[in-house]
């Protein structure tokens, strides 16, 4: 249960200890089938020992054994204590923290998603998402972003930030030398912008490229939007001043898998 409760606090100490905690049958079950992901299962005894056939969780258990990932039954109410939920499922699991260098995906095919300064856990861990059903070669966690592997942004992410490969940068020149890196690799830098910019089906979304999101509140900082080559406006009806940053990267993203199709 420390383990569980430390790993759900503080980014140090998923930072230090190279993990995190995955939360719910279905977001343990999306690790689980990620092989070298998951540790770790934690279950409740009374729901390991009452749950039905279409619960999934028997399902769960028996795949993590058969995989040799030990599992701890823990007495009920435990989880509940822990969880970062607010209707605990009963099902927790500890999971590999994957970060892996920006160098690894910048020179890939499918585009790469930046998400620079997002503090919203659940819009970040949707824009991942978002990156893997687009086709994206990878997400970059920018600028003084959330953790990419809190365990709100695991949870809205869905499985996604165990397929996709993610980088971290921090603020400051960090972020500045990864941006020059994807471009290094061949791909142009294109920055979100709530007024001004071409519209995604204007542009040749073909080439690759790398999508920078800033966050909803202030948009990209100043140092990242400097280094931007094309500013994107998603047109908007209404009186909407912006989307959050899965949708908007979704608008993008898409219309980019778009382009590609009909050039095939």
């Amino acid at each position: 249960m420390t383990t569980l409760r430390r790993l759900s606090g503080r980014r140090r100490a998923r930072l230090e200890a190279g993990r995190c905690v995955v939360e719910g049958v279905v977001a343990v079950t999306e690790a689980l089938a990620v092989p070298g992901v998951l540790l770790e299962v934690y279950v409740d005894a009374d729901l390991a020992h009452r749950a039905d056939a279409g619960s999934g969780v028997h399902e769960l258990l028996a795949t993590a054994t058969d995989s040799g990932v030990e599992v701890h039954r823990l007495a009920p109410g435990v989880i509940d204590r822990v969880a970062d939920t607010a209707t605990p499922q009963g099902v927790m699991a500890v999971a590999a923290r994957r970060v892996v260098d920006v160098a690894e995906f910048a020179t890939e095919r499918g585009p790469v998603m930046v998400v620079a300064g997002v503090r919203d856990p659940g819009n970040a861990g949707t824009a991942v998402r978002t990156a893997e059903a687009a086709g994206a070669a990878g997400v970059l966690f920018a600028d003084d972003a959330v953790d990419p592997f809190g365990p709100k942004t695991v949870r809205a992410a869905a499985g996604s930030v165990f397929r996709v490969p993610v980088a971290e940068s921090p603020a400051g020149r960090p972020t500045i030398a990864a941006l020059v890196a994807l471009r290094a690799g061949g791909r142009s830098l294109l920055g979100t912008v709530a007024r001004g910019g071409a519209a995604p089906e204007e542009l040749d979304l073909t080439a690759p490229f790398a999508l920078l999101l800033g966050s909803e509140a202030h948009g990209l900082g100043a140092e990242v939007a400097a280094l931007v080559d094309t500013e994107v406006t998603i047109p908007m009806a209404g009186r909407v001043e912006s989307l959050n940053v899965g949708v908007a990267g979704a608008v993008v993203l898409f219309e980019a898998a778009r382009q590609r199709r009909s050039r095939r």
